[in-house]
């Protein structure tokens, strides 16, 4: 496969203040599939997930004609209630209890052996979201092996960047990964900053190229010392962001691993975050006539930066 995504699958039910509800509604790693298959068809998803994961995934993947691995470890696929409140605050709560909700994540956690039947020479990237508490993270270097022309994007997840205990050791991985990603509250956390212009400043230090996400304002691309930046598009249509970062994420690690120039790179994350945004939950199918629109779009983006940085 060029293309894999490991992650977490759950399930979540919607309850907005107006009394509107959405039920069985798919979330976690499939909106990084989503914002993948909007640009290329050979992908592939492994992770752990619960006896009823074909229940709810199923449709997704077969429509999307994306191959699959999972363990099904778990009794049920993790799931939460969602209650949005006139304020926009929510309370998010596991249907199955707390107990339940421990024990699915310390059952979730993949190792290299997931990747073994999809890696190969024509792997161009593995997108991972994971843990330092995931064994995945400590087998960079195998997967690097496994794929000797495929590169490693890593979403670090949000408990992770705000604790200041893994600050170090998530520094240290990020030197083993390709890519890394994430959004600026959690660069805000990471790095005690408070401002955009602070977290780049951090993040240039680093010296691996980010995909920093600045939510609906845009997203920067920060490569080989300099900082790109494409605001969002299709704001006026969101009608879920969740999931947004994945997605565009996911995007981003296509146009990196295949050497696109940023702006093409930060186009592709931006339009597969716009597609994600028009619904809750993921884009549910990729079809010809959506690649062609998505095709047609990114090309128009990138014609209007190139006259832009003409005129200037």
């Amino acid at each position: 496969m060029e293309y894999i995504v490991a992650g977490y699958n759950m399930l979540n039910d919607l309850n907005f203040a107006d009394g509107r509800k959405i039920k069985n509604e798919l979330g976690g790693s499939v909106f990084s599939l989503a914002g993948i298959k909007l640009w290329r068809d050979s992908l592939a998803y492994v992770g752990i997930a619960g006896k009823d994961f074909l229940d709810y995934y199923g449709e997704f993947l077969l429509e999307n004609q994306i191959a699959f691995y999972v363990e099904e470890r778990l009794s049920h696929t993790l799931y939460y209630v969602l209650d949005y409140f006139a304020d926009g605050s929510f309370r998010e709560t596991c249907l199955y209890g707390e107990d339940y909700e421990e024990e699915a994540y310390d059952n979730s956690k993949y190792d290299a052996s997931f990747f073994t039947q999809f890696c190969n020479e024509e792997t161009k990237g593995i997108y991972l979201e994971a843990s330092l508490d995931t064994q995945i993270v400590y087998e960079f270097d195998t997967l690097k092996k496994m794929m000797p022309n495929g590169k490693i994007m890593w979403e670090i997840v949000t408990s992770d960047l705000h604790n200041p205990e893994r600050k170090d050791k998530i520094i240290e991985l990020i030197g083993r990964v390709d890519y890394y990603s994430m959004n600026f509250n959690e660069a805000k956390a990471f790095f005690s900053v408070d401002t955009e212009a602070e977290a780049i400043s951090e993040l240039l230090k680093i010296k691996k190229p980010c995909f920093f996400r600045v939510g609906e304002k845009g997203a920067y691309l920060i490569q080989d010392g300099s900082v790109t930046f494409l605001a969002a598009i299709g704001t006026e249509e969101c009608v879920g962001e969740t999931g947004c970062g994945n997605c565009s994420t996911a995007a981003a690690l296509i146009g990196l691993a295949e050497c696109k120039s940023p702006i093409e790179i930060l186009a592709m994350a931006n339009i597969s975050a716009a597609y994600n945004a028009k619904q809750y939950g993921p884009w549910k199918r990729t079809d010809e006539k959506t690649r062609m629109e998505a095709e047609a779009l990114k090309a128009k983006i990138m014609a209007k930066n190139q006259k832009n940085a003409q005129d200037e």
